[in-house]
């Protein structure tokens, strides 16, 4: 058994803008899980780019995907599987590839040819077969260790237990599967030592044919869908010139940057090449560079130290396809380096000269020093600026200088330019000849209250430089002295305080002072009120009345005598539910002055529970109100209204309701209206021959819903019938 090691060298390996190095996975089994997931995705998504890669199953089939380039001697067949599964048993009983002459000089075949190419079978080459190719082709040591290796390290614990054998196990053929169609995706000879490529040489440029792999996976074992492809010698693929290159020098170095996921369907790996002239070009990559995992940004970067400074230099790529064939060169781009200040001056004194006059000095790096071109000194109001150059042009050689006049507060920065207009700008230096200016009033202030009395209090950082920290205030009533919490001035934006809730208290009152180096203190902030928690339920309401008239229940109560009242809630319960204590909400009302409620919904010949309750404005719930249970007359409900029609006459501003009734033993007809979510309420009282009526007081915008009930000579009533229109 071909036994490999396979170790990174970082050297060789480039990596994303913001992507790490392949480094981290320098030993197989440590650290290569997320490593893993790019390359199954790259391969899988390249080869079947329109097909597998777009699908949003959750577990798609397990199927063969193939890839096919034309040359005009000769095609090209790349294949891969999409389960690790199917990959190990596909090493083990390889595939099957046919061919199929479909078309000759432009015209269909009435019998296909069909030729068998793979002879038996196609599968990885034996491991000896390997020895050679590993020692000169980093990707053939790779694919050959995921296919041979004794072990990808990954769990080497004699006494773990069977499960985690068993997972750990599943997560090596995850990473041999993984490093393996990464291997022969960046090298079309590995993908045909790995029994997972073909170079079909019999073809004739005027045929077409329809090339088919095969599994030879026992169906007892596994079940793969086959794939294929149809293509001609004639249909030679022209690849697209690699675009967007562009390159920069950035901190040293230059790096070279152009886009990768537009071209995935062509190019797995690009190669970059380097010349100093313009005309002869050398490839610099040691080995190809490509995407180690599935990034939102689109592009791959590559960075190459600067051989030279102040010399031109000349880049460009090749693309590199799924079957090693390099694309056309992209349009090149020439760059030149330069040395750039790696430090920054610093300020090392700020004398206050006068009230309008201050003297500075910095220090910056002498090893620096032959970099400088000029210092510019900038001034500002505030430390963020924005900065003004107030003196230009000092010399490299000069560390001080003398400014004025001031004003109240003064920001200073020194900006140190380079030979090639790079620069650096030092820190901000405060000068404030008289501090009598007091901190910006603190904002932002605001907290919560829990159920433990715990006060979470935060705010926004003041931008003052000389800012020494900030109290915190707090009193339990509004027309009370506010007292200090803090002993030492707080220097973080938050604070945590602690509250009795046993109190009487409904709030609590902070504020917030800032205070600056010098002890000048800020006015204070807007005071913050935070609400206790209400942990006490309301009193419950108590029913005043009640009557049960024409086959509707009227209820009137008394509400809660809570401060904090904010509804009253009628719950009714058929008492002969088979469901036990289901209780519905049938009516709610927040308006205090209303008492009482019409049930006209409850049906004749039922046994009703009624209860109340009260809500608060911290949510909490009173215990329910005696419950009254109500005895309805036990009439049926009859045939209502039929038919029921609503016209809407925007125009002369009313709306006419029609409809059918027999008049027979009907004593008159009840109208009920409503708005929106409101109860319904009597609306009209109609004689027993009416089949019409204009409601004429409306309100535009508005929904209205009528219903109609019939009152019959025997005191019974009919089905109740709605209809909802809008004005």
């Amino acid at each position: 058994m071909l036994n490999l090691k396979f170790m990174c060298n970082d050297s060789k390996y480039t990596s994303l803008i913001s992507i790490p190095p392949l480094n981290p996975a320098c030993r197989l089994g440590i650290g290569v899980r997320g490593m893993f997931g790019y390359i199954l995705y790259a391969l899988v998504f390249s080869i079947s780019y329109n097909t597998f890669a777009q699908s949003n199953d959750v577990n798609p089939p397990k199927k063969i995907v193939v890839k096919a380039f034309a040359k005009p001697d000769a095609i090209l067949l790349r294949w891969a599987v999409t389960d690790k599964y199917a990959w190990k048993y596909s090493n083990q009983y390889g595939f099957i590839v046919e061919r199929a002459t479909v078309l000759r000089d432009g015209k269909p075949l009435t019998n296909p040819e069909r030729v068998l190419l793979s002879g038996d079978t196609i599968r990885p080459r034996p491991a000896r077969d390997w020895e050679n190719f590993i020692r000169e082709n980093d990707m053939a040591a790779i694919a050959a260790q995921a296919i041979y290796g004794d072990s990808f390290e990954v769990n080497n614990n004699e006494e773990e237990n069977q499960v985690l054998k068993v997972f750990y196990e599943s997560e090596e053929l995850e990473r041999r599967f993984g490093f393996s169609l990464f291997a022969i995706d960046q090298d079309f000879e590995v993908a045909q030592y790995a029994g997972l490529g073909y170079v079909d040489t019999t073809v004739k440029p005027n045929e077409k044919y329809i090339y088919n792999i095969k599994s030879a996976i026992p169906k007892e074992r596994m079940t793969l869908e086959t794939s294929g492809v149809y293509i001609s010698p004639k249909e030679a693929e022209k690849l697209p010139k690699p675009y967007d290159f562009f390159g920069y020098f950035y901190q040293n170095t230059f790096v070279l940057v152009w886009e990768y996921d537009p071209l995935l369907p062509y190019y797995t790996a690009y190669n970059l090449e380097r010349s100093e002239d313009g005309e002869n070009f050398k490839k610099i990559n040691n080995v190809p560079i490509t995407k180690l995992a599935d990034t939102p940004y689109s592009g791959v970067s590559y960075t190459d130290s600067i051989p030279e400074y102040g010399k031109k230099y000349w880049y460009r790529i090749t693309g590199i396809n799924y079957f090693s064939e390099p694309s056309p060169p992209s349009d090149p781009v020439a760059l030149i380096g330069f040395k750039e200040i790696k430090t920054e001056p610093l300020f090392s004194t700020t004398n206050i000269i006068s009230e309008k006059e201050v003297a500075l000095e910095w220090t910056f790096a002498k090893e620096e020093q032959w970099k400088l071109r000029k210092y510019e000194l900038l001034r500002a109001e505030k430390a963020i600026g924005p900065y003004k150059t107030v003196i230009d042009s000092m010399p490299p050689t000069q560390n001080k200088v003398t400014y004025g006049p001031l004003s109240d507060i003064n920001y200073f920065k020194l900006k140190a330019y380079g030979k090639n207009q790079d620069f650096k700008e030092s820190p901000p230096a405060m000068v404030q000849p008289i501090d009598s200016i007091p901190p910006e009033k603190p904002q932002g202030l605001e907290g919560v209250v829990d159920t433990l009395g715990i006060v979470t209090l935060r705010w926004t950082k003041n931008a003052e430089l000389d800012l020494k920290g900030y109290d915190i205030l707090r009193a339990y009533r509004k027309d009370q002295e506010f007292s200090k919490l803090n002993k030492a001035n707080l220097i973080k934006e938050n604070y945590i305080d602690s509250i009795d809730m046993t109190s009487f208290d409904k709030a609590v009152y902070y504020r917030l002072i800032a205070i600056d180096n010098r002890y000048n203190e800020s006015v204070p902030s807007d005071t913050l009120v935070l609400v206790k928690p209400d942990r006490i339920p309301p009193t419950s309401p108590v029913f005043k009345a009640y009557e049960i008239k024409e086959g509707t229940v009227d209820l009137s109560w008394i509400n809660s005598s809570s401060e904090d009242w904010a509804a009253t809630v009628v719950y009714r319960r058929d008492t002969t539910d088979s469901i036990p204590d289901r209780w519905q909400k049938v009516f709610e009302t927040a308006v205090d002055s209303i008492t009482g409620f019409t049930d006209s919904k409850a049906n004749p010949g039922r046994k009703y529970s009624y209860t109340l309750i009260t809500v608060d404005r911290g949510g909490l719930e009173s215990e329910p109100t005696p419950q009254i249970i109500l005895d309805l007359p036990g009439t049926l409900l009859q045939p209502g209204v039929k038919g029921l029609y609503a016209n809407v006459d925007r125009e002369n501003k009313f709306i006419d309701l029609t409809w059918r009734l027999k008049p027979d033993n009907v004593v008159e007809i009840q109208l009920y209206r409503k708005i929106l979510e409101e109860q319904f309420i009597l609306y009209q009282r109609l004689d027993s021959g009416d089949k019409r009526f204009i409601d004429n007081k409306l309100t535009p915008n508005t929904t209205y819903t009528y219903a109609f009930k019939a009152v019959f000579n025997d005191g019974s009533v009919s089905e109740w019938e709605e209809i909802e229109v809008k004005y």
